[in-house]
């Protein structure tokens, strides 16, 4: 018998593959132990055979020769098998050879040597590293590499025997091109256990004895899906040049990011497979920072020592999109003069920019083209004439300096905010020029490749963003990224053709790192990340960043993390974001964020002491800022919500809230003080008390509110009639939906405001939630013992008796149910259709309160038929997850698709995939949802439904996104366009700041990305069949591409009723 080689090894108990991984490859590296070795030969690695185990015909297990494993580097052996490099390959290949001669020096301890051109006698096994063009790689004559040839960025790693003369083996590694190669030494740097953010975020790099490479295998990636990938350091203060600064000991007037920073960002880059950066420019001239410049900058134009080092390494350097043609804005501020205004200024103008052309010589860039208005603002006068001359001048200069190399040049032109706007007006963008489109700022596309444009010559990018400034309110603190949400977006991206040029606003980068490589991975090859490849991308993520046995939690953990991070940007979050009365909605919040905590802390306590400094950067003080961001917001609105009804445990809440704000301070500081204070100020980005768009300038408290807790709760003026003269209220009792507290009057106990009789209940049924709520808390200086009691036996109370205590820290929630099969259903209302009755709930404090609470119950005595599947009316209204449907019906290939972890509950429903195909009304694939109502007793003749949606927008040029609505078998299919025509800047109703702010989006943009939803509204007429229980049907009509179907809202009135929240109610009942 004999046994795989996996298994053979798995049950001597050794291990020959280990479990790092670079994500969305193949695994080819192997970590063999010294007893997988044989280890006479190995000791000298003259022998290429190692060992395997097999059983004999006894069944005993014996040692067997071994050629799977090519030999890297070997601590036990003191062996680190040589690099041989071509001395005429691009400088960048030998960069990336050095430092990955160090990547195994740093997992074995044991360091290649690098030789170039040939190696000394007596070596027979190297790694040959090189470019298809190179000679070395040209000498291997028994290769065909062919499709390497012309292709960009691609690379192919396999074993060879005798590849070059005097070898008996060696590990070929080639590449189309410099970057080619480079990648593919950095993929097994990856595989042998170096992560991208080694430095970054401090992930331990693991010891290994032993590193291999399986010679059975090849690997290898052909071009990736976009050409030009990056990532644009922005808004980078107070945090990263705060960091900077400090980190490499620079003097307040001295440039912060020099090489020593960017020799590491740009290692970074490559490591992630990106080739493309805009840098730092608040503050920054990265290709004059570094050079003297005492006498202002050199006549003959000189490349700086950045932008030599960004070439040196590989990477092409751009300007940001409002910075053309590799000059930034600092270096206008510092060496320019007049004012930035073409028509004004256009002589001095055109020569700076010559400048910048002539300095980048030499130096692989991609320019910005065009021209916004000084300091990112709107270009004043602009208009398509005006910007098209701007950039026909641009590349004259270009032309002027670039000779006959001008058609190598690459160029972009950005469509950010208004400038989108000139695109969509008809703004002629040349041939060669990439069309760099923005997102909204918030991660929503403004537009991809137009259909009729496709075949535009230099194609066209996206500009998008995880970091911002600007309106409606910066986020620069942490993470809230929704990955699903940027896969979703990307996928439209790359489905339009828009693959020239992706780049990511990271802001100051940390904590931004997991979806910056997530961005990445879908630059670099779309392909291996399919639709819902989230977690799978979080769970290779985590298992390489923290180890296989904590992968899946920490997964999950950040899966869930970027749904509820995703749901609103923390920087808007406050005390009201979250309602305190309907569907304990805040308090909902605030659980999933401190389970989240609670299952983190769980995993960095039993990682060992090397992890805990990445895991807490990247995972541990996400969950833990968010959530106590989170609980200080509620507590200064429940302290502000307590104090209006009377209750001392407003204190309370005043309290948290400042305990809350140290401990945000004091969460900072741990990570600031971690490992001897590496990254202080990284995290100084304030985030707590915005007063308008942008950033305050230092955090500070909310408004929170005291009562005096040594005078009790009066019942205020008007007296109500048969009050107790000077009666005094020791406990306040507050019901769910309710504002207001009694006993007395709050002003919100009911609509008259005054003389308002005890509390209603909203009416409870069978299919809606179960309980309602009720507070009784302290009222004034005095502990108090209270009594629940009911009127009948049917009626519950989670707690018939207790005590308050008098400083309000002690308030207790008493929960009201029904015992459905204890309700006596009268004889003679048999033949109606709903029963109705009430019972009464009777709160009596020892200070003299009396309180009842009415609590309506209904049965509605048709119920659904034991076939019915979908979803049942319960406390006046129903609310559908959209992928909780009945049916679905494909048509003509297109399908509504689930993405997983979409929008703020649960998933979103798109349908794919991704064309300009449009169907007309009612002929696409359908979403069917079947609803049991219990009968409408209103009499209104129309009904609301809310479709709910992702914030997209109209991203397709000259065409509206539209879907089809149809309720039963009406006749009439609603045509459905959610996403306004009318752009912001052109209502003229909005402030003039506002429109100039935002650019091109649609009018009801603001509220759209503030609460990352758009809600379609729609109007039903209904007839006599609404009025008794019965079986209705919604059909949604998948129409264009683009939309994500995420609730649907069916309000009877309850919904309505209750008021507001921010996610609605939970998801109604659903019978399966």
């Amino acid at each position: 018998m004999i046994l795989g080689i996996n298994t053979v090894l798995l049950a001597a108990g050794l291990s020959l593959l280990g479990k790092v991984l670079a994500l969305g490859e193949e695994r080819v590296i192997t970590f063999p132990s010294i007893i997988d070795l044989q280890q006479q030969s190995h000791l000298s690695l003259e022998d290429t055979h190692q060992v395997i185990f097999e059983f004999n015909d006894a069944g005993v297990l014996e040692r067997q020769k071994d050629d799977h494993n090519f030999v890297v580097a070997s601590k036990p052996h003191k062996h680190a098998t040589p690099i041989l490099l071509d001395s005429k390959d691009d400088q960048a290949i030998h960069v990336a050879a050095q430092t990955f001669a160090h990547d195994v020096y740093k997992v074995t301890g044991q360091h290649p040597r690098l030789y170039n051109d040939t190696l000394p006698h007596g070596i027979d096994r190297a790694l040959i590293v090189g470019s298809i063009s190179s000679q070395l790689i040209s000498n291997i004559k028994s290769i065909d590499r062919g499709e390497l040839h012309g292709k960009w960025e691609s690379y192919e790693i396999g074993w060879e025997e005798q590849p070059v003369k005097g070898l008996k083996e060696g590990l070929v590694i080639t590449g189309s091109d410099r970057r080619g190669t480079v990648f593919a030494l950095y993929t097994l740097s990856e595989q042998m256990g170096v992560s991208p953010w080694y430095f970054w975020t401090d992930t331990p790099i693991k010891h290994k004895d032993i590193i291999g490479y399986n010679k059975n295998k090849k690997l290898s990636h052909g071009e990736p899906t976009v050409k030009y990938r990056g990532l644009f350091i922005n808004d980078e203060h107070p945090a990263m040049w705060g960091w900077a600064q400090q980190h490499w000991h620079r003097k307040p007037w001295e440039p912060a990011f020099q090489v020593e920073m960017y020799e590491k960002w740009f290692e970074m880059l490559l490591r992630l497979k990106a080739n493309y950066h805009w840098p730092a420019m608040w503050a920054s001239m990265f290709d004059v920072d570094g050079l003297d410049t005492s006498n202002g900058l050199p006549k003959t134009p000189t490349p700086g020592p950045n932008q030599v080092l960004a070439n040196k390494m590989g990477v092409v350097m751009g300007t940001s999109h409002h910075e053309p043609m590799s000059r930034n804005k600092p270096e206008w501020d510092s060496y320019g003069v007049g004012k930035w205004d073409y028509v004004e200024n256009k002589e001095v103008m055109e020569e700076f920019w010559r400048y910048g052309a002539e300095r980048a010589k030499g130096m692989e860039t991609l320019f910005t083209m065009g021209m916004r208005g000084d300091g990112d603002e709107p270009l004043s006068g602009a208009s398509n004439a005006l910007v098209q001359n701007i950039t026909h001048a641009q590349q004259g200069i270009l032309k002027d300096v670039y000779g006959d190399d001008f058609d190598q040049i690459n160029q972009m032109w950005c469509m950010y905010k208004e400038v989108s706007g000139y695109y969509f007006n008809g703004l002629e963008v040349p041939e060669d020029v990439t069309v760099l489109f923005a997102d909204d700022n918030y991660g929503n596309l403004m537009s991809v490749l137009p259909p009729d444009k496709q075949d535009h010559k230099a194609g066209a990018g996206i500009y998008y963003h995880v970091d911002y400034v600007g309106f409606p309110r910066d986020y620069k603190w942490t993470n809230t990224i929704n990955l699903a949400k940027m896969w979703e977006q990307l996928n439209h991206v790359r489905a339009f053709n828009t693959t020239s040029i992706w780049i990511l606003n990271v802001g100051s980068l940390k904590p931004l790192e997991m979806p910056s490589e997530h961005f990445l991975a879908l630059a670099y090859d779309s392909d291996a990340w399919p639709r819902n490849s989230v977690r799978k991308f979080l769970h290779a993520w985590a298992e390489r960043e923290f180890g296989e046995d904590v992968a899946k939690e920490t997964a999950d953990i950040m899966f869930k993390y970027s749904l509820y991070a995703g749901r609103a940007k923390a920087e808007l979050i406050n005390g009201t974001t979250f309602s305190f009365n309907n569907y304990e909605e805040a308090e909902r919040v605030l659980a999933g964020w401190n389970d989240l905590v609670h299952r983190a802390g769980k995993i960095y306590d039993k990682l060992d002491k090397i992890t805990k400094p990445s895991f807490f950067q990247q995972v541990y003080m996400l969950c833990a800022g968010q959530a106590n961001l989170n609980r200080l917001h509620q507590a200064v609105g429940r302290s502000n919500s307590y104090a209006f009804q009377a209750r001392t445990a407003a204190n309370t809440f005043a309290k948290e809230a400042i305990e809350a704000f140290y401990q945000d301070a004091n969460l900072t500081e741990t990570f600031h003080s971690l490992l001897n204070r590496k990254w202080d100020h990284m995290w100084d980005q304030t985030h707590i008390e915005y007063y308008g768009a942008l950033e305050p300038i230092r955090d500070s408290l909310p408004p929170i509110k005291f009562v005096n807790p040594y005078v009790p709760a009066r019942p205020g003026i008007p007296i109500k009639e048969h009050a107790l003269p000077g009666y005094v209220a020791y406990l306040r009792v507050t019901v769910e939906n309710f504002i207001g507290a009694w006993p007395g009057d709050t002003g919100k106990n009911c609509d008259r405001q005054f003389k308002c009789p005890d509390p209603t209940v909203l009416t409870m049924d069978l299919y809606g939630s179960q309980t309602r709520w009720v507070d009784i808390g302290s009222g004034g200086p005095r502990d108090t013992k209270f009594t629940i009691t009911t009127n009948y036996d049917w009626l519950k109370v989670s707690q018939n008796h207790g005590k308050v205590k008098w400083d309000g820290t002690e308030d207790l929630r008493i929960y009201i149910s029904v015992d459905w099969n204890k309700v006596k259903i009268p004889k003679e209302i048999k033949g109606k259709e709903i029963y109705k009755t009430e019972g009464h709930v009777l709160i009596k404090g020892n200070d003299l309160t009396n309180v009842t609470i009415t609590v309506p119950i209904q049965i509605p005595l048709i119920s659904p038929p034991k076939e019915f599947k979908g979803h049942i009316q319960g406390d006046n209204y129903l609310v559908i997850e959209a992928s909780h449907y009945t049916r679905l019906i494909e048509k003509e290939g297109y399908s509504f698709k689930e993405i997983e972890g979409y929008g703020r509950t649960l998933s979103g429903m798109e349908m794919l995939p991704s064309t300009i195909k449009n169907f007309t009304i009612g002929q696409g694939p359908i979403l069917e949802y079947d609803i049991w109502i219990n009968g409408l007793e209103n009499d209104n003749d129309e009904l609301e439904i809310i479709i709910q949606l992702g914030p997209t927008n109209n991203f397709i040029v000259n065409k509206q996104l539209s879907f089809g609505f149809q309720m039963d078998g009406d006749l009439n299919i609603q045509l459905i366009k959610p996403i306004p025509l009318l752009l912001l800047q052109d209502n003229i109703n909005e402030e003039p700041f506002k429109r100039s702010a935002v650019g091109a989006v649609p009018s009801d943009w603001e509220n759209a990305v503030s609460s990352e939803n758009r809600n379609a509204t729609i109007s039903v007429k209904i007839d006599e069949n609404w009025k008794s229980p019965g079986q209705h049907t919604i059909k949604l009509y998948g129409m264009s591409t683009g939309l994500v179907i995420e609730r649907i809202w069916v309000d009877f009135g309850g919904i309505k009723e209750r008021g507001y929240s921010y996610l609605g109610p939970p998801e109604s009942y659903r019978a399966l």
